[in-house]
């Protein structure tokens, strides 16, 4: 795919939906992030991105001569967020995020909360039955605690940012991320019934509830791993990455140490004596590391 090509994706709904591929590629982050623009009149921006001048003319020429109505975050990872002031100097269009996102990146903008509604359109965009096209807020914490994603409506196309990827798991970024948290989100999710999913990373996802169900089954067949290691003797974060992934990169460690220790502080909340998590270095913000201990493709 062409960093400005439509998705397979694109024309499937009563709304364009068209993705621009920043050139961010790696073991965390995939293929790289996935700039997401929906509408045809004019559009709404989702995640501009990494601050990388050549991503930001990709979604120039993507955009072309619309109008830009707004720029909506789904966290304050730099691979996602770390281009919005930019984008929002060079489109002239106002940011929403959560209230967190926007205090973590510093910037000026609406702020989010469960059940907004942000329209999509223009003078290109159609009506339905059901009424305007519309972006629907659902806070969707656990990856990291600012997380939200975004329901297309009435296609009911989900935005899923890290919470779910194309491919591959997505890790919780303890201490800024909450296994319990992350875990009532799938459900949340589930409960929704998507149509598709489009992630921040990795290739649209055509059947939602199969892989909403399989991001559960997975962390809780993270957590039996996680609890068999212990009872096999191992005490401390590394000793359980090792005996759970395996081995693993200096590039993936990181992220596999924060999903072990949100882990246990699951297990500690449901009252299970196991080591102490460890502080991590996901405090906050956080490098833009996305993926658990997935390569492009891999099995969870």
């Amino acid at each position: 795919m062409k960093p400005t090509d439509p998705p397979a994706d694109a024309g499937h709904g009563s709304t364009p939906v068209e993705g621009v591929l920043a050139p961010n590629p790696g073991p965390l982050t995939l293929d790289g992030t996935r700039t997401w623009l929906v509408g045809s009149g004019s559009v709404v921006l989702i995640d501009p991105g990494p601050a990388l001048p050549e991503h930001l003319a990709r979604v120039q020429a993507a955009v072309g001569g619309r109008v830009v109505d707004a720029i909506l975050l789904t966290h304050a990872h730099a691979d996602h967020a770390g281009g919005t002031a930019a984008a929002a100097r060079v489109f002239g269009a106002p940011v929403m995020a959560s209230s967190a996102t926007l205090a973590r990146t510093g910037l000026a903008g609406r702020v989010l909360r469960e059940g907004d509604t942000v329209p999509v359109g223009g003078s290109g965009t159609q009506e339905s039955t059901d009424g305007i096209m519309s972006l629907q807020v659902i806070e969707t914490p656990g990856h990291a605690a600012d997380h939200i994603s975004f329901l297309l409506l009435p296609d009911r196309w989900l935005f899923t940012g890290d919470l779910v990827l194309g491919e591959g798991s997505s890790a919780v970024l303890h201490p800024d991320g909450r296994m319990s948290e992350y875990l009532a989100s799938i459900r949340k999710l589930e409960s929704l019934r998507p149509a598709r999913l489009l992630a921040g990373h990795g290739p649209p996802v055509e059947d939602a509830a199969a892989r909403l169900g399989e991001y559960r089954r997975h962390r809780l067949d993270r957590e039996r791993q996680i609890e068999l290691a212990i009872e096999n003797g191992s005490r401390t974060v590394s000793e359980i990455r090792e005996a759970v992934y395996g081995p693993l990169g200096p590039g993936l460690q990181p992220a596999a140490d924060a999903s072990v220790s949100a882990h246990l502080v699951h297990l500690r909340e449901r009252g299970l004596e196991v080591p102490e998590p460890e502080a991590g270095m996901f405090e906050t913000l956080g490098p833009p590391a996305e993926a658990d201990d997935q390569r492009p493709g891999g099995t969870p």
